[in-house]
């Protein structure tokens, strides 16, 4: 008996594998461009992309070879990380100085990810070396810093930067990433939680930027989701379910449509992962109706990218976008006990 989805699919029609597979063949075809190693671009005929965005393509890369058993484009856009390096981490562009800590918690979980569909070692000991560079960008408060030189604290640097060291002491027992995750989610409970329940996006020397984002909410509730399970406490996971439940409520179906697809991706991963310990109601329908519209009506039909019917955008550049929907269509079709294992 094959494994069930993650989530029902509405019609026993859907195959959501079908729909990764070609999804990803399409942002392979138009955006990744093959020489000696693959090349990540912004988009067909654009330039080299940037390497947030790349992290987004490995995860739907990863997403896509975990369905068909192939992870062969994976492991290659891993390596093609190798001039993007600099010191512990990378930098945006290869032979840029200033390197986002945020950037570097994405990658540092997509080795997580790959590390727990393969149990293969060296994925493992790239994210502990990341580790390195994202734990620096912590300040006393718990708080982590957008970028080297800047002052501002965010929920996208912070929230994963919990998740990333969580994923490790869940692998490691490092008493240290267990303390340095738990002060990440008190200042982002102190300081970034609304009177709505929500997270605010950044603090920056005591002005707060109070923009909702959906994948600001998603990696917050997945890091609370993590510290239960490191943990075993009711509280994180309670916290969790609130702020997912919140989230779910602010994210109306209009309202993800124009959304940026890939802070989307980051929000129904998180969601998912927490479903599995505590059920979301409604999350099977928000996801499903989604990613119909954007399948039926978000697709440019001469190049298969979403970027038609008015469907939102990170920056007006395909890749990452189609990245994040192609990693959602994959998840649907994971099984349910692989659930615990999305990054």
């Amino acid at each position: 008996m094959a494994p069930r989805a993650l989530v029902t699919a509405s019609s026993p029609s859907m195959d959501w594998a079908t729909r990764a597979i070609e999804a990803w063949r399409a942002l392979r075809t138009a955006c990744i461009r093959e020489s000696e190693v693959l090349e990540v671009l912004e988009g067909p005929g654009a330039r080299r992309a940037p390497v947030w965005p790349m992290s987004q393509v490995i995860a739907a890369a990863t997403g896509v070879g975990f369905v068909t058993g192939d992870l062969t484009d994976a492991r290659a856009l891993v390596r093609a990380l190798a001039p993007y390096r600099r010191g512990e981490g990378y930098a945006p562009l290869p032979g840029h100085r200033r390197r986002y800590f945020d950037d570097n918690a994405w990658l540092g979980l997509d080795l997580v990810q790959l590390h727990l569909l393969t149990a293969e070692p060296d994925q493992l000991r790239e994210a502990r070396d990341l580790w390195v560079f994202v734990g620096s960008g912590q300040d006393d408060d718990g708080g982590v810093r957008w970028a080297e030189g800047r002052r501002s604290r965010n929920a996208c640097a912070t929230g994963p930067s919990a998740s990333l060291a969580l994923r490790l002491y869940l692998l490691s027992a490092d008493a240290d990433l267990l303390a340095r995750a738990r002060r990440a989610l008190r200042w982002l409970e102190v300081t970034l939680r609304l009177p709505s329940g929500l997270i605010a996006d950044h603090e920056d020397r005591g002005r707060l930027d109070e923009t909702v984002w959906s994948y600001n909410q998603g990696a917050a509730a997945g890091a609370w989701a993590l510290l239960h399970r490191a943990t075993g406490g009711s509280d994180p996971l309670g916290t969790a379910h609130t702020l997912a439940t919140a989230s779910l409520a602010h994210f109306t179906a209009e309202r993800l449509w124009v959304h940026p697809p890939v802070f989307n991706a980051i929000w129904f991963r998180n969601l998912l992962a927490l479903d599995a310990l505590a059920p979301l109601p409604g999350l099977a329908a928000r996801l499903d109706g989604y990613l119909t519209r954007a399948w039926t009506h978000g697709r440019d039909p001469d190049t298969g990218l979403f970027t038609a019917g008015g469907i939102g955008s990170y920056d007006g550049t395909p890749t990452i976008d189609h990245a994040g929907l192609t990693q959602l269509l994959a998840l649907r079709a994971w099984p349910t006990d692989r659930a615990p294992d999305i990054a």
